[in-house]
C-alpha cells in the first residue's frame, strides 16, 4: 500500500504560503501600489509649464514682433525676443534673457549674422549647399543668405534651469506650441549627423560631414556659440564653460579679467567675442579631449592645435562666426 503523502507538501511553497488572508494582502497592496502610481502620474500631468509667451506691445505694423517670456507664478518678464515669420514658422531673431543665462536659448547676435548673411550671398555658388546650426541657418536665409541645408526651427538644445528639471516635459510641449518644429524626421536625423561630426576627432567629423553632401563641395557656418551649444547636448564629449565679462574699452583689463576667470579652474584652450552692450564672452574647453573636437580644431581657439584641418579650408571670419569650405573628397598630396 503506497504510503500516505501531505498534499500541502506537494505544492510550490508560493502557491503553500498563499493562502486567502495572505492573498487578501497581495491583492491590497497592489492596488494600493496602482493608487500610488497613478497619483504621480497625475500630479506629474497636472504641474504646469513654468513660464508663457506672451506679445509685447506692438509698434505699427514692423514686419519682427516682440514676444515676452513671463514667469507662470507672477507677472516676471524672464526674456524678451524678436521673432519674425518665414515660411515655416516663427523665426527667433534675438533673444535677451533678463535672468542669468543661458535660459531657453542662447543666440548668435542678430547684428553679426546680418552681415554674414550678405557675405554668403555674394560668395556661395548657386548650388552650394550651407551647413550651419539650425538657427543660424534659418536667420541667415532670412537676411538673404539663399537656401539653407537646415531650415526648419528644431529647438535643440533647450537650456533649462536646474529648478524646472522636473517640468522639462512641460517645456518642450510650451516650445512646440509656439515656434513648431514639426520638422521631417531626415532633417532632425541629419541635424544629429552634423552635431555629432563636429564634437568628433577631425577626420572622423569631416566623414560626417561629407555624408551630408556626398560628392558636393559645401560651406560650414561655425559661431563661438554653436561651443556651448554643443557642450549641452553631447557633455561627455565637449566639456565647456563661458562667463561673460563688462568690456571696459582697455584690452589689458580685459585681459587680466579673462585670465583670472581661466585660473579659476583647469582649461586646456580657451577664446574670447564681443557681445552687445559693452560684453566680452570667454569660452574655455576643460580638457585636452574637447580641444581636439573638429569645431575646437576649426575655431580660434588660444591653446590648442594650430595646423589645418585636412578637407576644410578657411575663407571668412567675422565676429564669432568662421565660414570654412568643405572638399568633396580629400585633397591629394
Amino acid at each position: 500500500m503506497a504510503a500516505a503523502t501531505d498534499a500541502g507538501a506537494a505544492l510550490p511553497v508560493a502557491a503553500r504560503l498563499a493562502t486567502p488572508p495572505l492573498r487578501a494582502l497581495l491583492a491590497a497592496l497592489g492596488l494600493v501600489l496602482l493608487a500610488v502610481a497613478a497619483f504621480v502620474a497625475w500630479q506629474h500631468a497636472s504641474v504646469p509649464a513654468p513660464y508663457r509667451y506672451q506679445a509685447a506691445q506692438a509698434h505699427g505694423h514692423e514686419p519682427v514682433r516682440r514676444v515676452q517670456v513671463v514667469a507662470a507664478d507672477g507677472d516676471q518678464v524672464i526674456a524678451e525676443a524678436e521673432v519674425a515669420t518665414d515660411a515655416s514658422g516663427p523665426l527667433l531673431l534675438d533673444w535677451h534673457a533678463k535672468v542669468d543665462e543661458p535660459l531657453l536659448h542662447l543666440v548668435v547676435p542678430a547684428d553679426e549674422t546680418r552681415v554674414l548673411a550678405a557675405v554668403v550671398a555674394r560668395h556661395r555658388g548657386p548650388a552650394t549647399p550651407v551647413l550651419g546650426w539650425w538657427d543660424t541657418s534659418r536667420q541667415l536665409a532670412h537676411w538673404g543668405g539663399g537656401e539653407m541645408y537646415f531650415d526648419r526651427h528644431l529647438g535643440v538644445p533647450l537650456f533649462v534651469p536646474k529648478a524646472w528639471a522636473g517640468r522639462r516635459e512641460k517645456i518642450s510641449q510650451v516650445e512646440q506650441a509656439f515656434w513648431g518644429g514639426a520638422a521631417a524626421p531626415q532633417q532632425r536625423a541629419a541635424f544629429e549627423t552634423f552635431a555629432r561630426a563636429l564634437v568628433s576627432p577631425e577626420d572622423e567629423g569631416v566623414k560626417l560631414l561629407r555624408s551630408l553632401v556626398p560628392g558636393r563641395k559645401a560651406l560650414l557656418v561655425l559661431h563661438l556659440r554653436d561651443v556651448i551649444a554643443l557642450g549641452e547636448m553631447f557633455p561627455a564629449k565637449l566639456g565647456v564653460s563661458f562667463q561673460d565679462f563688462a568690456d571696459p574699452g582697455d584690452v589689458h583689463r580685459s585681459v587680466r579679467g579673462v585670465q583670472g576667470w581661466l585660473r579659476e579652474g583647469s582649461h586646456a584652450a580657451y577664446s574670447v567675442t564681443k557681445l552687445p552692450g559693452n560684453l566680452l564672452r570667454a569660452v574655455a574647453l576643460r580638457d585636452e579631449a574637447s580641444a581636439d573636437t573638429l569645431i575646437a580644431r576649426l575655431l580660434p581657439f588660444i591653446g590648442n592645435r594650430q595646423d589645418d584641418v585636412r578637407g576644410l579650408t578657411l575663407v571668412y571670419r567675422t565676429g564669432g562666426y568662421s565660414v570654412f569650405e568643405l572638399a568633396p573628397a580629400d585633397p591629394g598630396p
